[in-house]
């Protein structure tokens, strides 16, 4: 007995079957279906020619559908953040007073160096600080006997720290929401890249540098506020003590804003940060550490200088948080961890991989960067050209994949600042302020200067990051460009689904079991067929059940071979 030979028939008889069955299918899709032209394409009743133009014309639209949704997919994929102006105005009052940072352009009091006699370690640390971009340039790399810089290792921050203005000399009148209060309680004193400086409404570090974080920077609140942890996206807790800080505003105005008078003291200026005395104001984030060199904003002497803040802050909706990173081109701040702050912000980040890029090139981390290595130790004057050079422009691509890194957070709060300044009066009349008013005017013009800080509306709108094409509207564009020209739904894929995959498989499941008999009723409806030798009557299948046009069995002495008739194909085809 030849198995394979039935086993092929059997899969032959199948195939056949299902081809058919499907077929037929196909003409009952097209009859019925509710797609555009494809119902006259199953028209037996037109001409061929009447088909085949609704049947070119149906492929007409479904190319031109697929080139739609494959704009409609490029714009999802290549824009899928849009920004726009939040809905609802916030008001001041839910955000923190911007934090000012405070710093005399006088690098160290004249009366506490002129003592450093020529040639010593003090006096070369003194001429880099004073002389910062000429010992940055790089044609004195190599002639290290202009500074006396072999085996000086003093500390920059300590020297700087130890002979700067105090923030209680330079601040004389401080006043907060129409309260006047003691400056010294107000602000801290705080090491950054433009020297000694003073902070006000800065986050207290417990919540602004992690437990293990060396931030060597003292900013206890002698203010007798409580410091509360806040941040832009969490916002400020829920319950807050009565006086609390990083502090919000009592309203807009000069009067609830904040109004300091300074005092320069040019007697004491030996070298200064810029061209001219005068002072350097920042006005940033409360959870950023100030860079106020390359961002400070000048405040001129003998002159009060008002500046206008508004709010520039970024939001962004829970929705697009299923977008990647790439795409929406920011970070919540859960999303990415840093090593020193608590707190993500792009600018932290920047700074932790400065830090990572000059301790990699000088083994030591400069005290305007944070540490964030516990065992790095701070760059002292000897390694003062060492951290220079690799701060240069031509050195930093180095560090720009880790820069890179670095998205804006989704959430974030800045301020922009307009100034307008008027002089201070040089002659005998009254004043607003008593203070200002019982200097003597000639040391008035030459050493104060007075800012006033406030908010110049009580509401702001921030930006709104938001999907520009979710996915409901994804769906609804593609949805109504194939309905438009293909009359295409949900149920068209019902269709599909039944017609042309269920339905065929269903049939050919239904014949073979109803063409699987019974021995003895396969022996009563051929008594005189003997069965084959090894072959299961349990699973012996009907030959005119499984084949019910022009297949035949002849006996051939050894058993019986299965021989199908040319017509076949022609049967299950017709």
């Amino acid at each position: 007995m030849d198995l394979s030979g039935t086993n092929r028939a059997q899969r032959q008889g199948s195939s056949l079957f299902l081809l058919k069955s499907f077929i037929r299918s196909l003409k009952d899709f097209l009859n019925q279906t509710g797609l555009h032209g494809l119902k006259f394409v199953g028209d037996s009743n037109l001409s061929s020619w009447e088909r085949s133009f609704f049947f070119g014309s149906f492929v007409t639209a479904f190319i031109i559908t697929i080139h739609l949704i494959s704009n409609i997919y490029v714009k999802w994929d290549s824009t899928p953040v849009i920004i726009g102006i939040s809905p609802q105005a916030t008001s001041i009052l839910k955000v923190p007073f911007p934090a000012i940072t405070i710093c005399n352009m006088n690098q160290v009091q004249k009366s506490l160096v002129e003592k450093y006699r020529e040639g010593s370690y003090e006096s070369a640390l003194l001429k880099l600080l004073c002389d910062s971009d000429k010992w940055q340039s790089s044609e004195f790399d190599d002639d290290l006997s202009l500074l006396n810089i072999a085996g000086n290792t003093l500390s920059i921050s300590d020297f700087v720290s130890n002979h700067s203005q105090p923030c209680e000399r330079m601040l004389l009148y401080c006043r907060f929401s129409a309260v006047v209060h003691n400056c010294s309680h107000m602000f801290q004193q705080m090491m950054t890249d433009e020297g000694l400086c003073c902070v006000f409404n800065f986050e207290p570090p417990e919540y602004l540098y992690k437990p293990y974080a060396n931030s060597g920077r003292n900013l206890t609140n002698g203010f007798g506020l409580q410091g509360v942890q806040w941040d832009p996206e969490s916002g400020y807790p829920e319950e807050l003590p009565p006086k609390f800080y990083p502090s919000t505003a009592s309203g807009t105005g000069i009067t609830l804003g904040f109004t300091a008078v300074l005092d320069a003291q040019i007697s004491e200026y030996y070298c200064s940060s810029t061209n001219g005395p005068g002072f350097k104001v920042y006005f940033h984030n409360p959870i950023e550490v100030p860079m106020v060199k390359e961002a400070g904003l000048i405040t001129a002497i003998g002159y009060e200088t008002n500046y206008r803040i508004e709010v520039v802050r970024a939001e962004a909706v829970a929705a697009i948080r299923s977008i990647s990173r790439e795409g929406r081109q920011c970070l919540f701040k859960n999303e990415k961890d840093l090593i020193f702050y608590r707190i993500y912000t792009r600018l932290n980040c920047e700074n932790e991989c400065m830090s990572a890029y000059l301790y990699e090139s000088c083994s030591c981390i400069p005290f305007d960067f944070p540490k964030i290595y516990s065992n790095a130790s701070t760059c002292t004057m000897l390694d003062t050209f060492c951290v220079r050079r690799a701060q240069r422009s031509t050195n930093r691509p180095r560090w720009a994949k880790c820069r890179s890194q670095c998205l804006p957070t989704c959430f974030d709060l800045n301020y922009l600042a307009s100034g307008f300044t008027f002089p201070l009066a040089i002659n005998d009349f009254l004043l607003s302020n008593p203070l200002v008013e019982s200097i003597n005017k000639s040391y008035l013009g030459e050493n104060i200067a007075v800012i006033n800080v406030y908010f110049r509306e009580s509401v702001y709108y921030g930006n709104m990051k938001n999907a520009y094409v979710g996915l409901t509207e994804f769906l609804s564009n593609i949805g109504g460009v194939m309905g438009l020209f293909m009359g295409f739904s949900v149920i068209s894929l019902a269709e599909l689904l039944y017609f042309l995959i269920l339905k065929p498989l269903v049939e050919l499941f239904v014949w073979k079991r109803t063409a699987h008999v019974a021995p003895e009723r396969s022996l009563r409806q051929n008594p005189g067929i003997e069965q084959p030798d090894g072959i299961d009557n349990q699973s012996f299948w009907h030959v005119k059940e499984l084949y019910p046009k022009g297949a035949a069995w002849e006996p051939n002495g050894k058993g019986r071979k299965l021989k199908r008739s040319r017509n076949i194909i022609n049967s299950f085809v017709q």
